[in-house]
């Protein structure tokens, strides 16, 4: 155990721009460059319902408590779904950005230590990065990676263009699925649908509302062996977190799982996987072949999949 925790720290500290953990960024902060880009998840699901902006949020939060500073991207644009599990009305979103904003006038700092950007409420007829202006707000978030270790992408659920777009390009994919067959099957079929896209994606998963970890393995199995089978992808098993009455508890008086009950099997849950996640890129290769960042990833892809309305990644 005691090489285990030594290895972590030393992972963590390759990680951590600053000495300071667990920090809010500053204004001076804002100013300075990180030691190295942070390292981008995204995170997806089959289909909405599964709890996938709570694991954002909770998720976030236990990696903050372990030293390191996160920001959340709440990339599912016109649905305010990280806002309101943080109980925080923002002064401005991600649609700002198209306005001439500056970066700083978007970030959003929560009081437990998590950042967040807001994807905006209302209905809005087209994807943000279809917008004329989207190379400008891409390299506005750019700037923003370069202030943190960790960037959490909240996408839409289901088959949305910008999923394809993101996933060719981050660091790590996380999808979130639940032990129904309808979650599974829509999971599957996600990663049918990146596949086909010619997305090439090897899948952290984590099961949901699990009522035993006996019913987390085995949908975790049944994944595994039907990507594995019919898709040649190789799916890794994140964790489960324990279905708990504490979570519904949490959302109803908007306080974070990892706040409201730091001690229940939900959060306890949370905290395995943020130190699964952490223990998976000790002596991990590097994350890209190319050598290149996320955001020159995802303008490469953007030159060879255009932003274009009715876009359905075909």
């Amino acid at each position: 155990m005691a090489d285990q925790a030594s290895r972590l720290r030393k992972q963590m500290e390759l990680w951590r721009p600053s000495p300071a953990s667990a920090a809010v960024p500053t204004a001076q902060d804002l100013s300075r460059p990180a030691v190295q880009p942070a390292r981008v998840i995204a995170v997806a699901s089959g289909k909405g319902g599964v709890g996938k902006s709570n694991f954002c949020v909770n998720f976030g939060l236990a990696l903050v408590q372990r030293g390191l500073r996160v920001v959340v991207i709440d990339a599912d644009v016109g649905f305010a779904n990280v806002e309101v599990l943080l109980n925080i009305a923002p002064a401005h979103s991600l649609l700002d950005l198209l306005e001439n904003l500056r970066l700083e006038d978007i970030v959003e700092q929560s009081p437990y230590g998590l950042s967040f950007v807001s994807g905006g409420s209302g209905l809005f007829t087209e994807s943000i990065f279809d917008h004329p202006e989207a190379d400008r707000l891409m390299r506005d978030l750019q700037t923003l990676c370069s202030l943190y270790d960790v960037v959490l992408f909240d996408c839409a659920a289901g088959a949305d263009p910008m999923i394809r777009r993101i996933a060719a390009t981050c660091d790590d994919f996380v999808m979130v699925v639940t032990p129904e067959p309808t979650s599974l099957t829509d999971g599957y079929s996600l990663l049918k649908w990146l596949a086909g896209a010619g997305v090439s994606v090897s899948p952290k998963v984590v099961v949901n509302r699990v009522h035993s970890l006996a019913e987390g393995h085995e949908t975790m199995q049944r994944l595994q062996l039907a990507a594995g089978k019919f898709l040649a992808i190789e799916v890794d098993n994140l964790g489960y977190v324990m279905d708990d009455s504490a979570i519904v508890q949490a959302v109803m008086r908007q306080v974070p799982l990892m706040i409201h009950s730091a001690n229940s099997r939900a959060a306890l849950c949370y905290r395995q996987i943020a130190d699964r996640y952490l223990q998976l890129k000790i002596g991990d290769v590097p994350r890209s072949s190319t050598g290149l960042g996320f955001f020159e990833r995802l303008f490469a892809v953007r030159r060879r999949w255009p932003f274009r309305g009715g876009d359905q990644g075909g």
